[in-house]
């Protein structure tokens, strides 16, 4: 009798801890590639951005850029932050003789579809501090793009002119 009540007693242990025991965990779901739909997005914002520069609405332009955005241009400290964005884009704007266009060459998302990256070129005319003459460059630029709350921002904004001709 003491024989079986310890199996039976041992067949409980064994099917109580068989009961506690957990399924292994379902292997990860890979996440749907979405990254011709994002690069599409980011090349129909990156026009919208374009209009928004030569209408010299500043405030739709800036519209663009994340919270915590930086533009880095040659021979001024970087500007940092949607405050300083607004008050420089804004500040470029007034000069009577300021023109910016761009267009998008290429654009690569990653795979996690939460940044990517946008290469373009452009035109800007400003004036000359001295002069007050409008003063062309030309270059290329790069654009780190951020998916935030669904749409696309821009992160980083780094646009580098053409050397002198």
């Amino acid at each position: 009798m003491k024989t079986m009540l310890t199996r039976f007693g041992a067949l409980v242990v064994a099917l109580s801890l068989g009961g506690c025991a957990q399924p292994p965990p379902p292997p990860p779901v890979e996440a749907p590639d979405t990254r011709a739909a994002d690069e599409a997005a980011i090349r129909a914002a990156s026009k919208e951005w374009a209009v928004a520069a030569q209408a010299r609405d500043a405030e739709k332009y800036s519209s663009f850029y994340a919270d915590d955005a930086t533009l880095m241009m040659e021979a001024v400290p970087d500007i940092k932050g949607i405050a300083a964005l607004r008050e420089a884009i804004s500040g470029m704007m007034k000069d009577p003789n300021f023109a910016l266009s761009f267009e998008t060459t290429a654009v690569e998302v990653a795979r996690s579809s939460d940044l990517a990256y946008e290469l373009s070129t452009y035109s800007l005319t400003m004036s000359d501090p001295k002069t007050k003459k409008p003063v062309a460059q030309k270059g290329g630029g790069v654009v780190v793009w951020k998916k935030l709350g669904g749409s696309w921002k821009v992160l980083l904004d780094v646009p580098v002119s053409d050397p002198p001709a």
